[in-house]
């Protein structure tokens, strides 16, 4: 069983957070019916709700094709594709419970155990850069950023650094605390020269941390001030690195998430300055992806969120309106709704925010939002020709993303009837098109993968049927332990073992008298990858009668089985006993056995052997 201080936290995370709430948040037809909450099941496609959510054992479970079950942690882990002390992270972050982050840090196994040492450097560089930030060499980069219009307050919040110009911040600072450069280097902090000199990959720039949903830094945007040289770059990220992708990222999604969560909107700002200046404002559902095109993973991460309605609020130029149609690119087959706001040409988010009278134009621009397919038509107005023709097609690659059939006609008819055009000549132009494009233009969906580690129940067989059906028995009903527990001296070794051995220990120990059913004790299981079981085992039992009755059933099997190797036991020592005394020793044995009864042919339905 896990140590008691992760098994509480893990109990008042649980207990801060709603199953009903935290799935709601993530599966928008979520209604109560009764005692349950039902909706079709986001892990297969289904017509008529089969998945329950049921508060009073904070639990949830499809009753449909899939089968799947559990506690708020498993939906996070399989919804969000999450491991589970990421999940435990991020609800922990949602309910304001701190995470023990050094204290829990050896329970990481491989990969993961390496991603967080990663993290970790990147957190000892963001806290170094926030000093260098406070001090005296931070005093032109504070300047510019209050030039900006941007306050103290959102830098904080946003954690804002400076990266002196010298080069050797970092480097001198992991010699003094012992840290290893190539493990700098992994994760993008620290380069060498062709000579092998290792200097800081980031000098003279404002830094702005890039956090994962989880609030945790992965890497950093850095920003030069006014006076550097003309061919420097404005803006450089981290290199792509194990924990730096950009396609993977969207910047202060962490900050924005309880807003988002509120309100069922998300605003996507085209820069990390247009999201400070938006969330000063008021705005804390802005954020911005790492560059302008939006991928199938930062349309996952936004379904996540609950977001229902996204508005795209870019720069109103010509180049904000590429931008933005290759924004919409990667979210057309999210089920939400998609506008954009149209900002007073050549002005972006982060200089009109802060202007005396910005905001509120801002918020009309906002509220006056355009659903994405009427903004794409106005571009249409007063093309004629070639030109006409060419701009349709560039509306049709957005089309392409579109995954429902009918939605895509009715869109081409809606086209049609704008351009005052026959709908057939629309119509063969679409045809004309599919047929100059690659297979390639219909990417697969993101599906929702399952939790890292966990896999999934298998039909059991015989003895182990007779064990899983007991436990199930146990769950259900917690005043047949002391009855029956004993029998689990016998099971085989396995995840069943481990979940009895898990269930009695709980049992002995707990004095609050809260019954101990699947939901607790996946709680008391807390990181081990077989977790996800358990519910099943409960949701089997639950099809019985009664669970005393499942229990006696399974009993009985057990003491049959147990008797019926017995006499094979003995039936092969009688074959290889070598003297009289022996052999009546081992008939006698026998013959008590068989006035004791044997198992018969038949096994109790409920328990039955395939």
């Amino acid at each position: 069983m896990q140590d008691p201080e992760f098994r509480q936290f893990i109990e008042r995370v649980k207990l801060r957070s709603p199953v009903e709430v935290a799935i709601g948040e993530r599966v928008s037809g979520l209604r109560q019916k009764g005692v349950l909450w039902w909706a079709c099941c986001p892990f297969h496609q289904e017509r008529t709700p089969s998945f329950a959510v049921d508060p009073r054992r904070a639990t949830w479970r499809c009753f449909g094709a899939c089968g799947e079950g559990g506690d708020v942690i498993s939906f996070v882990e399989r919804f969000d594709g999450l491991s589970f002390l990421d999940a435990l992270r991020l609800l922990a972050r949602q309910c304001g419970e701190e995470f023990p982050e050094r204290n829990l840090r050896g329970r990481a196994r491989g990969e993961e155990a390496r991603r967080d040492d990663g993290i970790e450097f990147v957190r000892w560089a963001a806290a170094i850069y926030r000093e260098c930030w406070q001090g005296n060499d931070g005093a032109a980069a504070r300047a510019y950023m209050s030039g900006r219009g941007l306050g103290t307050p959102v830098l904080e919040a946003f954690g804002v650094g400076w990266a002196p110009e010298n080069g050797q911040t970092l480097v001198q600072r992991a010699q003094r605390d012992k840290i290893a450069l190539e493990r700098l280097i992994e994760v993008g902090l620290v380069r060498r020269t062709d000579g092998g000199r290792a200097y800081d990959f980031f000098r003279g720039r404002v830094l702005i941390p890039i956090r994962d949903r989880l609030g945790r830094t992965v890497g950093f945007g850095g920003r030069v001030l006014a006076g550097a040289p003309p061919d420097a770059p404005k803006y450089v990220n981290t290199s792509e690195t194990a924990l730096f992708h950009k396609g993977r990222l969207i910047f202060a999604l962490d900050l924005a998430a309880a807003e988002v969560r509120r309100t069922g909107r998300l605003l996507v700002v085209e820069g990390y300055t247009d999201v400070m200046a938006a969330h000063q404002a008021g705005w804390k559902s802005a954020v911005a992806v790492l560059g302008t095109a939006t991928t199938e993973d930062h349309a996952a991460l936004i379904r996540r969120s609950g977001a229902r309605n996204v508005v795209l609020v870019f720069d109103g130029d010509e180049a904000g309106r590429k931008a933005t149609a290759r924004a919409l690119l990667g979210l057309l087959r999210l089920p939400i709704q998609l506008s954009v706001a149209v900002l007073p040409e050549g002005r972006d988010p982060g200089d009109l925010l802060v202007e005396a009278d910005g905001a509120e134009r801002f918020r009309a621009a906002v509220e006056g939002a355009r659903e994405w397919f009427d903004w794409s038509l106005e571009g249409l107005a007063g093309r004629r020709g070639a030109d006409l023709a060419s701009a349709v097609d560039e509306r049709f690659h957005l089309l392409v993303a579109l995954e429902r059939p009918l939605e895509r006609s009715a869109r081409l008819a809606e086209m049609a009837r704008y351009l005052a055009l026959p709908e057939a000549d629309v119509r063969a132009q679409w045809a004309a098109f599919v047929r100059t494009q690659r297979p390639a233009v219909h990417p697969p969906a993101t599906a929702v993968a399952p939790p890292r580690g966990a896999s999934a129940p298998r039909p059991a067989q015989g003895v182990e049927r007779a064990f899983e059906s007991l436990l199930g028995a146990l769950l259900l009903d917690n005043s047949l332990v002391p009855l029956h527990g004993h029998w689990f001296e016998h099971c085989p070794s396995g995840d069943v073992a481990l979940f009895a051995r898990t269930l009695l220990e709980r049992y002995a120990s707990d004095t609050s008298g809260e019954p101990i059913d699947a939901s607790a004790l996946m709680t008391a299981l807390g990181d081990h990858p077989a977790r996800a079981q358990v519910m099943a085992l409960q949701a089997l039992a639950e099809t019985a009668e009664s669970a005393e009755a499942l229990a006696t059933d399974a009993v009985r099997w057990l003491e049959r089985a147990r008797r019926d190797a017995t006499l094979a036991d003995l039936g092969s020592a009688l074959a290889k006993s070598e003297s009289s005394a022996e052999e009546d020793a081992l008939l006698e044995h026998l013959h008590r056995e068989l006035r004791n009864g044997r198992v018969p042919t038949h096994q109790p339905e409920s328990v039955q052997s395939p």
